[in-house]
């Protein structure tokens, strides 16, 4: 399998679906304490419209929400094996394993899962490329400044912050190459949130096509994350789960620079979103229907826009 046999033939972006089995996640962390329960929202996604259900065992949220505690391969393995299993054999959608470690991704894989989601783009652990491509997995490689989820933050400083993260993301599929995983297989994430100062998520999203130029499927989280409150007019306590407008309006100028995944909790709000685009309603108009703001999804729009500057390169969804 190829990333261009779960995109092709589908309009863009699909959306992967976020299950979360871990107690610490910055956005819906305990929600799903039973595998019963991660199972049964997996499947919802689904049926809601994921294309890809992204199973996560270890948090990777960033300091400001409280370090992440640190969680070893067995711990990760007890948690979401029997949740990839039994989406992969129910929910009739690709499983991806959201983890930075080998052990775990090729447990998962031997579950069912067909592709690995490493926030650290294979450099964690050294293994990880070899159990991706013994599988014939597909990978999602992300940037990241360093490989500690709890560490990333510490240092936000870029000369040319574009071309030093598209450096890291090209240097990341030709590693992956060498390991064994074929391009075709390959998608990239300029990881938003992930050692990226608020302003640093508005450029990366406003220089997508940068990123697309390297040759690869784009994948990009916005959802829920801090600079979607912030830019959206919301305080900056906002529960994540209040984020819906700003997610959208990330999301729709993601897309509309070349994206061809989001990832996304919100699936079935998501999916209502993008139909709304597509058959010609302005982005506000959309978000209303799909029950976020238009205000707040307005004041997103806008810091995104001014972000972007007049040549952007964007081309806009249903317009």
């Amino acid at each position: 399998m190829e990333w261009r046999g779960i995109l092709d033939g589908r309009p863009l972006p699909i959306l992967m679906g976020i299950v979360n089995v871990t107690p610490d996640s910055f956005s819906d962390g305990g929600s799903y304490p039973s595998v019963e329960a991660a199972v049964e929202h997996g499947l919802r996604l689904a049926q809601e419209g994921a294309a890809i259900l992204d199973v996560g065992g270890e948090s990777t949220r960033p300091p400001v929400y409280g370090a992440a505690a640190e969680v070893s391969a067995a711990e990760e393995i007890g948690r979401v094996v029997p949740v990839v299993e039994a989406l992969a054999g129910r929910a009739g959608v690709p499983v991806s394993i959201d983890t930075r470690k080998a052990a775990v991704a090729r447990a998962a894989l031997a579950a069912g899962a067909s592709i690995v989601n490493d926030v650290t783009a294979l450099r964690h652990d050294p293994g990880s490329g070899a159990a991706a491509a013994d599988a014939g997995a597909l990978v999602v490689l992300m940037h990241m400044r360093g490989t500690d989820p709890r560490t990333m933050q510490n240092d936000l400083s870029y000369s040319a912050p574009i071309e030093e993260i598209a450096v890291h993301l090209s240097d990341a599929a030709a590693r992956a190459q060498a390991a064994g995983i074929p391009a075709g297989r390959i998608a990239l994430d300029p990881g938003l949130g992930f050692g990226k100062s608020a302003a640093h998520n508005l450029l990366l999203i406003a220089r997508l096509r940068r990123f697309c130029e390297l040759g690869f499927p784009i994948v990009v989280g916005a959802s829920r994350k801090g600079f979607t409150a912030r830019y959206s007019g919301l305080p900056a306590d906002a529960p994540p789960r209040l984020r819906l407008a700003g997610s959208l309006a990330a999301a729709a100028e993601a897309a509309a620079r070349g994206a061809s995944v989001v990832r996304v909790h919100d699936v079935a709000a998501t999916r209502r979103f993008f139909e709304t685009l597509r058959a010609g309603a302005p982005g506000p108009e959309a978000a209303a229907k799909a029950g976020a703001s238009p205000e707040a999804y307005a004041q997103m729009e806008t810091a995104l826009r001014e972000a972007a500057g007049p040549d952007s390169g964007a081309d806009r969804i249903g317009r």
